[in-house]
């Protein structure tokens, strides 16, 4: 399997007065202050830091940090690198203009990457898992840059990837999307020419034709994997958009009569 993230190293330094830089490195490598207090200066800028604060180290950028004498600080660190690093970096907080974001308190256990007893394939494949688990805690919300998604595409996207769940309607679409029915409504008879219920229920009655046509479910259980609970009330809908039932269906298809 090739990784396309790759967690290079994991560890924690405690308080003392060690600084590093200025100087370069050619990974991504995310600092968690853990306690006590510190100073990055990346880019001519000097930030001061203390616990619940993260600092990132970019590729090819200089940079220096140092702990406050007083009370140093102690702190965890993770490095990656890979070609899904710079893209998933792009869309969280950290970024070349400000390498700094404050006040995740919550995130250190996360930076406890490593393991003791794991080792090899294992070992790389479960630590990149935790490294874009980590990576996730500081996605910012919205689009990838230059992503232009639409309501209607994210709405079309859900129904493909949800269409079996029985729970799954035009109310809970619009909740998740965070926009008004009627809008929704209006989106999908633009682009479709038909109501976002009957889009799903044309999704629902495509995917229960191909099931069928496997002709090894029941259908019970192709109702049930297409959303509906009742098969009565599945077969009945299916007559009417196929204009046969999904027994006749299944049978047609053995037959070579469908298309």
């Amino acid at each position: 399997m090739r990784l396309q993230l790759v967690c290079t190293d994991n560890n924690y330094k405690g308080p003392d007065l060690h600084r590093w830089g200025p100087g370069t490195r050619e990974i991504y490598s995310i600092h968690y202050i853990v306690s006590g207090k510190g100073y990055v200066v990346f880019r001519g800028e000097t930030y001061a830091l203390s616990a619940g604060d993260l600092f990132m180290v970019f590729p090819e950028e200089e940079i220096l940090y140092y702990p406050e004498e007083s009370d140093p600080w102690a702190y965890r660190w993770v490095d990656f690198k890979g070609t899904d690093a710079k893209g998933l970096v792009s869309r969280t907080g950290f970024s070349r203009r400000c390498p700094v974001v404050r006040g995740m308190a919550g995130v250190e256990p996360l930076f406890h990457i490593y393991e003791d007893g794991v080792h090899g394939e294992t070992a790389k494949e479960r630590y990149t898992a935790k490294v874009y688990l980590l990576l996730t805690y500081f996605l910012k919300e919205g689009k990838e840059p230059g992503e232009k998604r639409t309501y209607f595409e994210e709405a079309v996207e859900m129904i493909q990837n949800s269409y079996w769940k029985q729970e799954l309607n035009v109310g809970q679409l619009a909740k998740n999307l965070n926009v008004e029915r009627t809008y929704l409504y209006r989106l999908f008879v633009e682009h479709t020419g038909i109501s976002p219920q009957e889009y799903l229920t044309e999704v629902r009655m495509e995917r229960a034709c191909e099931l069928l046509a496997g002709g090894e479910l029941s259908v019970q259980t192709v109702a049930c994997s297409v959303g509906y609970k009742d098969a009565l009330y599945f077969s009945r809908l299916f007559r009417k958009r196929k204009g046969t039932t999904p027994s006749n269906y299944r049978k047609n298809a053995r037959e070579g009569l469908t298309r």
